[in-house]
């Protein structure tokens, strides 16, 4: 048997393996050099009110430090005028009575009150939310045509903590504070070396024209549909209802044809108000199409229609929906790993790897 000469090209298999392993190697390095670099930006889009800027102090919650001093303090002032604002716009409504002579006065008192004057009111308003014709125009709001947040409850069964000198709300306070967005703010966080960039802008009819200047490098785009709103009219236009406005827009922006984001997230959002109104405004109430084998006053059946309206409205080609509550931190957080999952994955399949 002859001798095999070994030439300067050849390579034994251990060497064949350790280059193979060094090429992995340096793949991953490369990979992971850019994911660190991958930036995602998330654009929330919406009608007024339907829970985008609830959302966003959800994550400056959750992923940044809080709020700071100035922010607390802010929001301790937005929660006083809610307070008072809202029950004097229930006090407003002509189809509100009061009856006896001791709330008479109240309500006089209340209404006179500036907002510096809370504290001197508290008793006043803890006594008119006792009232009968109080409740239940709270619960006829948007029959009545009031305007004021849904959580207006909240306001006036903790008047007397927020009248307090030195009231320093929660953060379960500052997620129910109430305060119309007008402009563009941003909120910067980083995930697992990922910089998210949480882009919020007003859902007012006058506020959208500025979302043009908010489309240049979205990677996903989170609409937020607020589910409690069937029976509820815009504030700038009584005449049209909260709901077909809302899936008139999202048909509308799904459809925008120079606008492409990597996904689309609908958040259903304010579930916890939803279940509790099907069972006195029961869903087929409002809509002749909602099936005859289901049942208005059922959560589920009544979510899975309003769903499906949502999805026959869809334009895009992704679209990932999610049942949200923006006032609950553990679900928040739980579909906003969800939705991270969902966009840097197509962040990266889109990156080349």
């Amino acid at each position: 048997m002859g001798l095999v000469c070994c030439q300067p090209g050849d390579r034994t298999e251990s060497e064949v393996i350790a280059e193979k392993t060094s090429k992995n190697i340096d793949v991953m390095l490369h990979k992971e050099r850019r994911a660190t670099e991958t930036k995602v930006k998330l654009l929330l889009l919406g009608t007024g009110d339907s829970g985008k800027s609830t959302f966003v102090k959800q994550m400056k919650h959750i992923h940044k430090d809080g709020f700071s001093n100035a922010e607390v303090q802010k929001f301790a002032k937005v929660l006083q005028e809610n307070c008072l604002g809202s029950m004097q716009k229930i006090l407003q409504s002509e189809d509100v009575k009061v009856t006896s002579k001791s709330r008479k006065e109240a309500k006089e008192t209340v209404l006179r009150a500036e907002i510096e004057d809370l504290s001197k009111v508290c008793s006043e308003i803890k006594l008119l939310w006792q009232e009968k014709s109080i409740k239940e125009a709270f619960e006829k709001r948007s029959e009545l045509r009031i305007s004021i947040p849904s959580n207006s409850d909240y306001y006036f069964d903790h008047v007397e903590r927020f009248a307090h000198e030195n009231f320093q709300p929660t953060p379960e306070d500052m997620f129910r504070a109430k305060l119309k967005t007008t402009g563009i703010s941003e909120v910067v966080f980083e995930i697992n070396k990922i910089e998210f960039t949480l882009v919020d802008v007003g859902g007012q009819r006058s506020e959208r024209r500025k979302w043009l200047y908010c489309f240049d490098d979205v990677t996903s785009v989170i609409f937020l549909a607020a589910l409690d709103e069937y029976d509820m009219t815009l504030e700038e236009d009584v005449a049209k209802n909260r709901f077909e406005e809302s899936l008139e827009l999202f048909s509308e922006v799904t459809d925008y044809p120079f606008f492409k984001p990597h996904s689309w997230i609908l958040f259903l959002n304010k579930s916890d108000l939803l279940e509790i109104k099907v069972k006195k405004l029961p869903l087929n109430d409002f809509f002749n199409d909602f099936p005859e084998d289901k049942n208005g006053e059922n959560y589920e059946d009544c979510l899975n229609y309003l769903q499906v309206r949502y999805n026959s409205k869809f334009k895009g080609s992704r679209l990932y929906p999610h049942v949200t509550c923006a006032i609950d931190t553990t679900s928040c957080r739980k579909v906003f790993t969800s939705v991270r999952d969902t966009v840097i994955t197509g962040a990266l399949s889109e990156a080349g790897f």
